[in-house]
């Protein structure tokens, strides 16, 4: 069996870190430490906001990656603040498409892979991936991870309605669709029922290779509890701004101070939305944002914490952030402020944390800062179960993945056969 596969991903090192780049990375060193050659198209460093050298050693040897010229085109075509809506349709690295095709063929008559492997969140993936996949005859097994749309989003009706024919698109060329929520992959069946058949799930998880020795982590004698929310928080969805005033809550009846709680925020990108939040309410002296570190050092500031913060509003019901699966394996208390009808709820309980707090509600949060300032049994809770943590491995997921890709080239062979013999 020919197990050349072409990976068609956006993100990828030198990109600084982001679940994108994570899942297209440990999916292309675990198909190559499994007997895999994948082959990487990819875009050019210029094209990302800001890139890290940090897992460029990751990249097994041997694996071609092919880098193709691409911009952020708000950035590099906009003449005081303003560029025209077509050069972001359907998103703002379309002009990487080109370039992309033709590297894109160039590398199929080149190494003859047997399958396309594409993963999302940018749309102008699926756009060269079923480009080439179409031309070419080759099954192709589309990640798209998250819904490409919802109700209202894009927001812009123009875009929307690119974004929703390059969806479906994607469903109906597709060999397989895969999710990483249940919630999402059920959204899609509902939305396609006729492609039900082929949508599969494939949840986020952790490398524990990037991790460092859990046990031998040195401990803090400052008598804080301090908790870290570790990656983006975007103030529609993902505000904080509710556990500020909790916090301030908990200031004022003389339970919370800066000499027994510490909460560190690092890498909002939005921290000039969170300044003023905290100023207004007052907790400045335990509230700190930090800037961005890079990826395994964020990790081991994961697994030096007391307590792991996860935000997820409603707007974001349809997804888990993969960030979770980094906070189980770190083995801490989660403090999850959700919504409670979200697949983000649904995973915490299936990891048995039975303790979460909603994000519009102050009052829950602060009931759980609580306990967690108690310790002990009251802090049980939002510990997930040691059981849950194997399921989540991106190794054990790769596996997942080449089976459902092996799969598909025997049925294809046997479908030539068939072919063949008629």
């Amino acid at each position: 069996m020919n197990k050349t596969v072409l990976v068609v991903a956006f993100h990828f090192p030198p990109a600084a870190v982001s679940s994108g780049l994570q899942r297209a990375l440990k999916t292309v060193r675990f198909l190559h430490e499994d007997g895999w050659q994948p082959i990487v198209l990819t875009a050019s460093p210029r094209a990302y906001p800001k890139t890290h050298d940090g897992q460029l050693a990751e990249i097994p040897c041997g694996v071609p990656v092919k880098r193709v010229f691409s911009v952020d085109a708000s950035r590099y075509f906009s003449i005081r603040g303003r560029y025209p809506d077509f050069l972001t349709w359907p998103d703002r690295w379309s002009n990487w498409f080109p370039g992309a095709a033709i590297a894109g063929q160039a590398l199929i008559r080149q190494h003859r892979p047997s399958i396309i492997w594409s993963t999302f969140p940018i749309s102008t993936t699926n756009l060269v991936a079923s480009h080439l996949a179409v031309r070419n005859g080759l099954p192709w097994v589309a990640d798209l991870r998250d819904p490409m749309t919802l109700d209202g989003y894009p927001p812009d009706k123009s875009r929307h309605r690119v974004v929703t024919k390059l969806e479906q698109r994607t469903v109906r060329l597709a060999s397989r669709v895969v999710f990483t929520s249940e919630y999402t992959r059920r959204l899609y069946r509902e939305r396609y029922p006729e492609h039900a058949d082929r949508m599969k799930l494939i949840p986020n998880g952790y490398d524990e290779g990037n991790f460092p020795d859990i046990d031998e982590q040195p401990t803090r004698s400052d008598g804080k509890l301090r908790l870290l929310h570790s990656g983006s928080l975007q103030p529609k969805g993902r505000s904080p701004a509710t556990l500020f005033q909790a916090i301030a809550a908990l200031k004022s009846a003389g339970v919370a101070s800066a000499e027994n709680l510490s909460v560190v925020l690092r890498g909002t990108e939005f921290d000039a939305a969170y300044v003023g939040e905290i100023e207004r309410f007052g907790v400045a002296d335990v509230v700190s944002l930090e800037p961005y570190l890079p990826y395994e050092r964020a990790l081991a500031e994961m697994v030096n914490s007391d307590v792991l913060l996860l935000f997820q509003g409603e707007v974001f019901n349809h997804a888990i952030p993969a960030k979770l699966y980094e906070y189980l394996y770190a083995r801490k208390p989660i403090l999850a402020i959700v919504d409670k009808r979200g697949g983000t709820q649904s995973a915490l309980e299936d990891m048995n944390v039975r303790e979460s707090a909603s994000i519009d509600s102050p009052k829950e949060i602060e009931a759980c800062l609580r306990k967690l300032l108690d310790g002990g049994e009251n802090a049980a809770g939002f510990l997930p179960d040691e059981s849950a943590i194997p399921k989540y491995s991106r190794r054990q997921h790769t596996r997942t993945l080449a089976a459902m890709m092996e799969r598909l080239l025997k049925e294809r062979a046997r479908s030539a056969v068939h072919e063949a013999l008629k």
